[in-house]
């Protein structure tokens, strides 16, 4: 991601007052009100969950939160990016530092999300594969993705624990 911006990972008890408005406000714009998608936006998982912010000039300009679901498995939610901001790699270095985030902990063996269908390719790229059907989410068609964490160690473990 270019110099321009700065991402940081923030734990929910270390948001700011002005941060937790900028990322709620920033999932409104986009998701409930450019996406006309009517759902449940802030819930419990906010709290449990690593925020990872990109600035612009102070500007909250793109989010994701990553949280561990289980012991083993992780989720990558809420991807997000201001419409003129897309199209210059913001969300490929989202992402990037979401796995990178999700790595650290290396009890994780699966990363999960679920992608609006017509994000699927871009996920593709990072090695997520689509997992089920497709299905409703607020009036959006999405999908469940999976990336085993082994396969970005270049490797996997076998039964001998290697």
């Amino acid at each position: 991601m270019s110099a321009l911006y700065k991402t940081q990972v923030i734990l929910f008890n270390q948001l700011k007052l002005n941060d937790l408005y900028a990322i709620l406000k920033l999932r409104q714009d986009v998701f409930i009100i450019e996406q006309q998608s009517i759902y449940r936006d802030i819930d419990e998982q906010d709290k449990t969950s690593e925020h990872i912010c990109v600035f612009h000039q102070a500007r909250l300009i793109a989010y994701a939160r990553v949280r561990k679901t289980k012991q083993i498995n992780a989720k990558i939610e809420r991807v997000v990016c201001l419409p003129e901001y897309r199209g210059q790699g913001i969300g490929k270095g989202l992402i990037e530092q979401a796995i990178e985030e999700i790595q650290r902990d290396h009890e994780i063996t699966t990363i999960m999300l679920s992608a609006q269908t017509n994000a699927i390719d871009f996920y593709l790229k990072f090695g997520f594969h689509p997992e089920g059907k497709p299905y409703d989410d607020g009036g959006i068609e999405h999908i469940d993705m999976l990336l085993a964490v082994a396969q970005l160690r270049g490797g996997s473990k076998d039964s001998h624990g290697g």
